[in-house]
């Protein structure tokens, strides 16, 4: 389309009209017919390879101030250009959320599996629904892992995704959003049909500043679902947050409860472990259902009526959304159980934040009839505050601790690792009995496995699904799971299981 088409709140350039095929950040993936985006960012700043991007062919450089030396007749000064980025992503894309229901997810934890869950809740109602989330890209039967270690993308890929999932024919797609993409602008030109929130509790204080300013960034989605006229769902067990986010809504609005607390308008009761999964009565305003989750974990009770509660604001009848919830079997890397024979439990879990590690081991203390083992770290350049705080919480929930990598990025491990073991010190651990420290993860989950005893469990915490460890070295591949199969392989040897 011609730049002048797209009608959006800033002109083409002086120099002419160009016809514009797609929006980028990156000056590598300039050229012809592509409109390059100046980005700020925290290491580079895309305005100094503002000419580079011009002489690989991009029709213009839009940029939020005068790049000295380029060509003024193909540069466009914005306010932000994120904002601007936005709006030609979606304007290229053609609007694709003004005619596909888009539900955004977001809070500290639990977005991933409520996101999956939603979807599988409208699957019997929608046939063909989509959903975005860190874990992957999902549209029909089509399921694509997302590589790219980004839980909501830069807008041109969220409007691309969105564009392929109207053509694909989904009728709805749940989003997961996360506190950066709505602080940097990444889903503004979404038109929400809801907000669903989780929880608010400890993360990303490194880019935020302070809870309040993570509260902050969180609420812009309710900013957005009520600027489309949507609808909200708030959690009331979630007893910091939830008055606040509350004083921020005033539209159609549905709470619900994982405690059974009346108050809400959907809760649970009479909640039962069942199968490796739960099984509760949820109350509605639209009456009661029994409902059998094949996940584990005790909170995935509050993901589901999270996402029975959005399910029912979009009109669904409450069966079909039952029925949705019962059939989804797993969540990639949430609660992931490695079993290959041995008479001890290895699980995966994406937990990194002190709530999610304080949850997934309260969950397994309470199944484990011998030692709790943790092996998890945390990553470097991100969140410092809660790193003693993790080792205090491994120190009181877990038998046994092993600190390790995570992804440590340009900080050195060891440093990290010492950061995580003194609060785990503080809290009554001992390197002479039960805590150890291990810079290579793949010999921290060998020594966890090998060293497990029957009835234990081996908790692997903060990687999940994630494909790659990120270095100063670079990214280094990466598969949770495949390393716990190996580490269970070696254990048993050519002639099976060896005791330890």
């Amino acid at each position: 389309m011609r730049w002048s088409e797209l009608k959006l709140p800033f002109g083409p350039p002086a120099a002419a009209d160009p016809e514009v095929g797609e929006a980028v950040y990156d000056s590598r993936r300039a050229g012809p017919g592509r409109v390059f985006f100046a980005i700020p960012g925290a290491h580079l700043d895309g305005h100094d390879f503002a000419q580079v991007a011009l002489q690989k062919g991009a029709e213009a450089a839009v940029t939020e101030r005068l790049v000295p030396g380029l060509d003024a007749g193909r540069q466009v000064v914005v306010e932000d250009t994120r904002v601007a980025l936005g709006q030609m992503a979606a304007a290229l894309a053609g609007h694709p959320s003004h005619q596909l229901p888009v539900i955004g997810v977001t809070g500290t934890d639990g977005k991933t599996t409520t996101s999956i869950l939603l979807r599988a809740a409208l699957t019997p109602s929608l046939g063909n629904v989509g959903s975005i989330t860190t874990v992957d890209f999902r549209m029909g039967e089509l399921v694509e892992p997302n590589l790219t270690r980004q839980t909501t993308l830069e807008a041109p890929e969220v409007q691309g995704l969105l564009g392929r999932m109207l053509g694909a024919g989904c009728r709805a797609v749940a989003l997961e959003v996360t506190s950066h993409a709505l602080a940097l602008h990444r889903v503004d030109e979404v038109r929400f049909q809801g907000a669903v929130f989780t929880n608010v509790t400890h993360d990303h204080l490194d880019f935020h500043g302070s809870w309040e300013g993570y509260l902050g960034a969180k609420a812009r989605l309710l900013y957005l679902s009520g600027e489309a006229g949507g609808f909200a769902v708030l959690n009331l067990d979630d007893h910091r947050a939830y008055p606040l986010l509350r004083e921020r809504w005033a539209g159609p609005l549905l709470t619900y409860s994982a405690t059974g607390d009346r108050g809400a308008d959907v809760y649970a009761l009479r909640m039962l472990p069942v199968d490796g999964g739960w099984a509760y009565t949820a109350v509605t305003p639209y009456g009661t259902a029994e409902v059998r989750l094949q996940l584990p974990g005790r909170w995935n009770v509050g993901n589901s009526l999270a996402a029975m509660a959005a399910g029912l604001q979009m009109g669904h009848p409450l069966p079909e959304l039952a029925a949705g919830l019962a059939g989804l079997e797993s969540v990639p890397g949430r609660m992931q159980r490695v079993r290959l024979g041995q008479p001890f439990e290895v699980v995966v879990d994406y937990a990194h934040t002190p709530a999610a590690l304080t949850l997934a081991l309260s969950e397994l203390r309470a199944a484990t009839a011998g030692r709790l083992w943790v092996v998890f770290g945390s990553a470097g350049e991100r969140d410092l505050e809660k790193r003693a705080e993790m080792g205090r919480i491994a120190a009181r929930l877990a038998d046994q601790v092993v600190v390790t990598s995570e992804d440590p990025r340009d900080e050195d491990p060891e440093a990290i690792i010492g950061e995580i073991c003194r609060g785990a010190v503080d809290a009554g651990a001992d390197f002479d009995h039960n805590l150890h420290r291990e810079v290579d993860r793949s010999r921290a989950v060998r020594l966890a496995v090998e060293r497990a005893l029957p009835g234990d469990t081996v908790l692997l915490a903060g990687k999940g699904h994630e494909h790659s460890i990120l270095t100063s070295g670079g990214s280094i591949p990466w598969d949770e799971a495949r390393e716990a199969e190996a580490a269970l392989r070696r254990r048993q040897g050519p002639h099976g299981l060896q005791d330890s």
